[in-house]
């Protein structure tokens, strides 16, 4: 006779099977962390030119499907055909018309890559170069205009001679030995920097390789991109439960809308602030326009601190120049911020985070502080998801135990007691810490026995009543 494992037995076997997986693994992760993030490292190093295309194809998707709904769908629908995505639909001329999209979204991606080495690009080396030759007699100017503004208080002014100083080393070291070695100006810093190419061969050729690797790949994903989200549809069915499935297709859907939204959006904006500011600085006659302009537009994209960053930038450029303009930009830069948040930045992003303003702070500083820069940019849209999701779950549960999902049916609340919601506003409920028997205030300053407001006077009134009465 055979013996046969009963069931729970088995359920017990496989359990301590998969926690002796999961506590090698644990140990193989805490020991040898440098291992897998090499490894990891090597494998992004491999797929760098599908993560570059990727990333473009993804900048780029809002632009095709803008130019396909707004441009050559309504073309195709007056010549007679129908291109939409419905199973009766002409494929051949959807086809047709998705590969004219992607070649007119091309041509405008690689209009604005020239522009930005062509014409924008040498004009900030270009003052960059300006600067730093004329960067003694900049500081020259504020020092004697420090010098005459604090003649009356030497103390003070020893004291911004002293940051003066200070400033303009720190800044000369970097455009010295920083920056301009970056820079070529002649033809022996050309061949210098040919030297340094030739050197990095492999380095250039790996930069060229995944940049032609990437575009490649951001046409397929382009040409493809319905495909690779029915596919993955259709893996998430046969993977997962129907409503978990649905829940799953979901998540992806928001995500992708919170981060198109929130990038594209900021990127447009951003565009448009720099645009407005170049046109600004040239019509009050601020120095620099290109560069400071390209200042204020890429911090811009940072949410909350940019607008801050880039005008304390170029208003530090400019009070060395002419103390006078900086203060100008300054004013300018708020109200051009105040246009871009009251009216730009809602007409183009709206809320798309559905974050508070502590929250974007937070999300700002957390994921700062992990990744730096990219952290700053892509930290909001990655907090919105996973606050989005503690929310979902929140909600899920609340509903499960027959609570109330609305948040502001909790702002007066005190406790629930059988299912029974008791208020803050009534006096009756002080389970749970809910009445505060003496205020932080009179703690403080002992203030047990103060009289209330009015009843001084009110004693007062009694007292001459009782005297009338006698």
């Amino acid at each position: 006779m055979k013996m046969r494992p009963e069931k729970n037995q088995v359920t017990w076997a496989m359990t301590i099977f998969i926690l002796a997986i999961c506590l090698m693994l644990s140990y193989y992760v805490i020991f040898n962390t440098k291992t897998i993030v090499s490894g990891f490292n090597t494998v992004v190093d491999a797929l760098s030119g599908i993560i570059v295309g990727a990333i473009i194809a993804y900048l780029l998707i809002p632009l095709l499907t803008g130019i396909e709904t707004m441009i050559l769908e309504p073309i195709y629908k007056r010549l007679g055909f129908d291109v939409s995505r419905s199973a009766g639909a002409d494929k051949k001329k959807r086809s047709q018309m998705r590969k004219i999209a992607i070649v007119i979204t091309m041509v405008i991606f690689f209009y604005i890559l020239y522009s930005l080495f062509s014409i924008i690009i040498p004009q900030i080396i270009s003052s960059i170069k300006e600067i730093n030759r004329n960067l003694p007699s900049y500081i020259r100017q504020v020092d004697i205009y420090s010098n005459n503004l604090l003649a009356n208080n030497p103390d003070l002014q020893s004291f911004v001679d002293s940051q003066l100083d200070a400033y303009y080393e720190n800044l000369s070291d970097f455009l010295t030995k920083k920056l301009m070695p970056l820079i070529p100006t002649d033809a022996k810093a050309y061949s210098k920097v040919l030297k340094v190419a030739s050197q990095s061969f492999l380095g250039v050729i790996k930069v060229l390789f995944d940049f032609i690797v990437g575009f490649i790949v951001a046409i397929y994903i382009l040409n493809s991109k319905e495909t690779f989200t029915t596919q993955g549809k259709k893996l998430c069915y046969a993977a997962f439960k129907e409503d978990f499935a649905n829940e799953l297709i979901g998540g992806f859907r928001f995500v992708n809308n919170t981060f198109q939204g929130f990038i594209g959006g900021k990127l447009i904006d951003s565009l448009i602030i720099g645009i407005i500011c170049y046109f600004g600085c040239l019509f009050l006659g601020i120095s620099y326009p290109v560069l400071i302009a390209v200042i204020v537009g890429v911090t811009n994209i940072i949410p909350f601190f940019g607008p801050y960053i880039g005008g304390g930038m170029g208003a530090l450029l400019l009070v060395m120049i002419n103390p006078i303009k900086a203060l100008v930009f300054l004013i300018f830069v708020i109200i051009l911020q105040q246009f871009d948040g009251n009216i730009l930045g809602p007409a183009i992003i709206g809320n798309s985070t559905g974050l508070s303003s502590f929250w974007v702070i937070f999300a700002i500083t957390f994921f700062g502080g992990i990744w730096g820069i990219v952290g700053w940019l892509v930290g909001v849209p990655i907090f919105a998801v996973f606050y989005a999701l503690v929310s979902r779950i929140t909600n899920k549960l609340l509903i499960q135990k027959g609570l109330s999902t609305n948040t502001r049916d909790y702002d007066d609340l005190a406790y629930i007691e059988e299912s029974e919601y008791k208020l803050l506003s009534d006096k009756n409920n002080t389970k749970f810490n809910s009445r505060s028997h003496t205020s932080t205030f009179k703690k403080v300053f002992k203030l047990k026995n103060l009289p209330k407001f009015g009843a001084k006077k009110e004693k007062k009134a009694d007292d001459k009543v009782d005297g009338e009465k006698k």
